[in-house]
């Protein structure tokens, strides 16, 4: 079962990753197998949530924000597959905190119960735009109420990471005293079912994106911490080019964890097998 953090412990070991000159990484888990060899190869902290269901189940991420599932609910089942299997990372859990059916309080103590030590907004209406997504601004539904859920986890002794898009949001990230500023990218390239979309959309624009997500959230809050996550934010080398580049000090990996790694391997392995002869 994965030890609890309070949110000053979880702190700390981050501070002290990144002192010895290393980036934290978050590994997202849509199974039990995914985080257990996630923690074994060194991830400092395992995130549950709707998307890693449906992305394991051989599905696109964004199925987490369609109306497939109670984003709420899979986190709290995700946890009774994946806590079990983790030794010491801490859990962080992704929460629809925009969700205007449940009451969030009771909700975030309940994870807290669970074994969670942070939270961060996923699925999140972030990733929406257009005529929709004003709308859902405009009916009490939209990326404030997220921010207004994370702000009470932090009351509650949470840690907390915000997922933002661009500068006003990672703004209102600092605003709202957050523990890191993850700056998303977009979905996630590559493999059988990544972005077609963000192919085009090259490293330095991202960096820049970053960089001015950054400066946003720090005029506010001068300490936060800044990780970067999808679009050509991809394979570790796109990671190295993001540290070099921004003040980012880590990454939040999902498909480029857990989904990427495995499907030509998986392939390559029944191939391997098919090719064996049987005697005539």
């Amino acid at each position: 079962m994965a030890n609890q953090y309070t949110r000053t412990e979880v702190l700390n070991r981050l501070k002290k990753t990144i002192e010895e000159g290393h980036p934290v990484v978050i590994a997202g888990a849509g199974t039990g197998i995914s985080g257990k060899f996630a923690e074994k190869g060194g991830a400092d902290l395992i995130g549950v949530y709707n998307s890693g269901l449906y992305r394991m189940d051989g599905n696109g991420s964004l199925a987490g924000l369609m109306p497939y599932g109670n984003a709420n609910d899979i986190v709290i089942q995700l946890a009774h597959r994946v806590m079990p299997l983790i030794k010491e990372a801490p859990m962080i859990g992704g929460i629809s905190g925009s969700d205007p059916t449940r009451e969030m309080r009771p909700f975030l103590r309940h994870l807290i119960d669970l074994g969670f030590s942070g939270v961060m907004n996923f699925p999140t209406v972030g990733l929406i735009d257009g005529r929709f997504r004003q709308e859902l601004e405009d009916t009490g539904m939209g990326y404030g109420k997220e921010i207004e859920t994370l702000k009470l986890a932090k009351e509650l002794g949470l840690f907390t990471m915000g997922y933002a898009f661009n500068e006003e949001e990672a703004a209102m990230v600092g605003k709202a005293g957050l523990d890191v500023l993850i700056c998303h990218m977009g979905l996630t390239v590559g493999g059988s079912i990544g972005s077609k979309y963000s192919e085009d959309y090259a490293l330095k624009e991202a960096a820049d994106l970053v960089n001015r997500m950054t400066d946003a959230a720090r005029k506010i809050s001068p300490d936060i911490l800044i990780f970067s996550h999808g679009g050509p934010i991809a394979m570790p080398k796109d990671t190295e080019y993001m540290y070099q580049h921004t003040e980012s000090v880590g990454f939040l990996g999902a498909s480029s964890i857990e989904r990427i790694p495995i499907e030509q391997p998986l392939m390559d392995a029944v191939k391997d097998f098919k090719s064996c002869l049987i005697k005539q």
